[in-house]
């Protein structure tokens, strides 16, 4: 072709405009992130005393169903799932060295790691109304299953190895014994101790979380800045969701939309789509919110959504960060880490691979149909957030 026929506007990879929506997007999925790690800095300013009094609260208690619901609170207050799986390591082998039975630490440690997995599903619902802003109430509504189906395969999950767990005490005492043939072979502590820090830490936490909170809550205290960090953040989510979906939006207009759907177009290859990705960033929360524009943009239907969230919840299992965090509590965090990594990859099997890997979908799918079935539809989003992952824990505390 000659020099003068050539359009640089239909060569793909050299188009002007197309540049400028990948750099806007790229841009997009930076403030995201980091509006996500700046929301969880603001939830553990404000909540600091009550984090506090929770984490002392294992001392007391040993009894599994406060164990789970620790786990569940917790989480979705602080939006990590890996920072309370690892205070739990930590605080579970503090008493055992104190005096627990492991077989005790066991019974609390494995129900906490339960509730940690679900609790971090709330990112989810923090993303869609940062989405909401400019979508029809039909399109907010039918985004709604793509956003709790996480919440129901976890919920699934607990609610099978819980009893499990609570009438034979299966899980805590196969990860004994696993971890106790294991532990006197894992000399890994020493060589990821090179990698305690993400790729999240070192391109956003350090450089721009840690330097404004610490600014912010020089001139205002813990708790009002806190507050403000909270506001300033989710203000940024819907800043940046805002970009994300108009990027993709522009982009479903070019080829490029085939292929953004080229990591979805089979299950294996959206499974591996969401662990890469959980496992490149070492957070959950952030795999599984990148989903969110996908599906309120309609690139990605709940179906292909699916084996990608799956995929997210095994990924955070295996990050460096987390496995550095198994071995940091000692046989203690080895045998929890043990627990976790099975636990995910039963739940995989059972509703992923078997014939019962429709369930999940169709509970989403049916719960979301209830909650958009009129006008209020945000409001009963909020109440299932509400009374899920605060208010049920709170009672199950209080009560036991």
């Amino acid at each position: 072709m000659s020099r003068r026929g050539l359009d640089l506007d239909e060569v793909p990879i050299l188009s002007s405009r197309k540049v400028r929506l990948l750099i806007v997007l790229v841009f997009g999925i930076f403030l995201f992130i980091s509006s996500l790690e700046g929301v969880k800095s603001g939830f553990k300013l404000i909540f600091f005393e009550w984090q506090k009094s929770i984490l002392t609260m294992i001392t007391d208690n040993t009894a599994p169903l406060t164990g789970l619901a620790i786990g569940i609170l917790s989480t979705a207050l602080v939006q990590s799932s890996s920072a309370v799986i690892a205070a739990t390591m930590v605080s579970m082998s503090g008493m055992v060295a104190s005096g627990l039975p492991m077989v005790d630490a066991m019974r609390f440690g494995v129900p906490m790691v339960l509730g940690a997995n679900i609790g971090t599903t709330v990112t989810n619902t923090i993303v869609i109304f940062g989405v909401r802003r400019g979508m029809t109430m039909n399109e907010f509504g039918d985004t709604i299953p793509g956003v709790i189906v996480d919440d129901v395969y976890e919920a699934l999950t607990i609610g099978i190895f819980f009893i499990l767990e609570m009438t034979t005490g299966a899980i805590s005492k196969t990860t004994l014994r696993i971890g106790e043939y294991l532990s006197s072979s894992l000399g890994l502590k020493a060589v990821l101790a090179s990698f305690d820090k993400t790729i999240i830490d070192i391109v956003i936490k350090e450089p721009l979380i840690n330097p404004l909170k610490n600014l912010i809550v020089d001139f205002t205290g813990q708790r009002i800045g806190g507050v403000v960090l909270f506001v300033f953040w989710f203000l940024t989510i819907i800043f940046s969701m805002g970009l994300i979906t108009k990027g993709l939006e522009n982009l479903i207009q070019t080829d490029w939309e085939e292929k953004i759907k080229m990591a979805f177009n089979s299950p294996a290859r959206s499974f591996f789509t969401g662990f890469s990705i959980t496992w490149l960033v070492g957070s959950s929360s952030i795999g599984t919110s990148l989903i969110i524009p996908f599906l309120a943009t309609k690139v990605v239907d709940l179906k292909k959504a699916y084996p990608y969230l799956c995929g997210c919840n095994m990924g955070t299992t295996v990050d460096l960060s987390q496995i550095y965090g198994y071995l940091a509590g000692g046989m203690v965090g080895v045998m929890l880490g043990l627990a976790h990594v099975m636990l995910n990859i039963v739940a995989l099997l059972l509703w992923l691979v078997s014939p019962l890997r429709f369930v999940p979908v169709r509970i989403a799918e049916w719960i979301g149909a209830i909650i958009q079935t009129n006008e209020n539809a945000a409001i009963r989003l909020v109440i299932w957030v509400i009374v899920l992952f605060f208010l049920l824990p709170i009672v199950l505390i209080y009560i036991v």
